[in-house]
């Protein structure tokens, strides 16, 4: 597949190339996971390439998003981690206007299918006191729908923050805090869209998001899961681990996987290819000695 650009990004941070590329995709298929699965991330792309690969999906001059080793970090970013020995890094300098968000498109289903009573959502994240940042900021989760055939606007994120879900309170730094999601466990506030303007003050589970919005999101395409710092979320460091998305679906199967975090590392010869190695070199030396006394 065509690498899709994504430089012009909506009210969400989704480009609207992204939104007709994957919906076509998800128009043309259905759920069919049949089990759970680890899935070793150790790369992001800078743009959507392909379904099941996480990518940039916002992220602005000033915010940069990576995969960090773990390794002699030591302190709990280390030791407390949810899988060792990576996790995803965001951060955001000191400007109201840097962002750094990855998402992962897959061929989830619509709304209808992915939002019930079995779904699960999941995520770790770990806060770095930076001085001056924005104390309440945090790596927040958030999940994009649509629906072309809605007439008006049939395009919409939910977005789980930390915060406030924990009494408008400062988000803790120094560990990891772990986030479980259910259709009645989690509030989320929307980015407008099926009846609803932008409102980041209304919080609902999911469950009352099924009914709050108009009945078209029912049918509204699951296009993207991500993990972002937004706008106004100024001197952040943060990292996050261990996504997990599972549900089933009627007729379709069941979608259940895990994300790990892993920096690529560098390829180390087998202890046998040193040796093989060593003896070539020991062997070029030996030629090279016997080739001077004959000269």
């Amino acid at each position: 597949m065509s690498v899709i650009e994504t430089r012009a990004v909506s009210r969400s941070g989704v480009s609207n190339l992204f939104i007709g590329a994957v919906a076509l995709a998800a128009s043309l298929m259905i759920v069919t996971e049949s089990s759970a699965a680890v899935i070793v991330e150790d790369s992001i792309d800078a743009s959507f390439i392909s379904n099941g690969q996480w990518f940039e999906n916002d992220v602005t001059p000033g915010g940069t998003a990576s995969i960090a080793s773990l390794s002699g970090a030591g302190g709990n970013l280390e030791n407390n981690a949810p899988r060792p020995t990576g996790a995803a890094r965001l951060t955001t300098g000191f400007d109201n206007n840097h962002k750094a968000e990855i998402g992962v498109a897959d061929s989830y289903g619509t709304a209808r299918n992915v939002l019930n009573n079995s779904f699960q959502l999941g995520y770790s994240f770990y806060k770095e006191n930076v001085p001056g940042g924005n104390v309440f900021a945090a790596p927040s989760i958030k999940l994009t729908f649509f629906n072309a055939a809605t007439v008006g606007d049939g395009f919409v994120t939910l977005v789980y923050e930390p915060y406030l879900n924990d009494g408008n309170t400062p988000v803790a730094t120094g560990d990891w805090t772990d986030v479980q999601i259910d259709l009645d466990n989690g509030l989320f506030w929307q980015t407008g869209g099926f009846g609803q303007v932008l409102d980041g003050s209304k919080l609902l589970t999911l469950d009352e998001w099924l009914t709050e919005f108009d009945d078209e999101f029912l049918d509204a395409e699951m296009l993207l899961l991500s993990v972002g710092v937004g706008s106004f979320n100024q001197g952040q460091d943060g990292y996050f681990d261990n996504v997990s998305l599972a549900y089933q679906t009627a007729g379709a199967g069941e979608f259940d996987k895990t994300y790990d975090f892993e920096a690529a590392r560098t390829a180390v010869p087998e202890p046998g290819t040193l040796a093989l190695f060593g003896l070539g070199l020991l062997a070029f030396g030996f030629a090279r000695r016997r080739a001077a006394g004959t000269s």
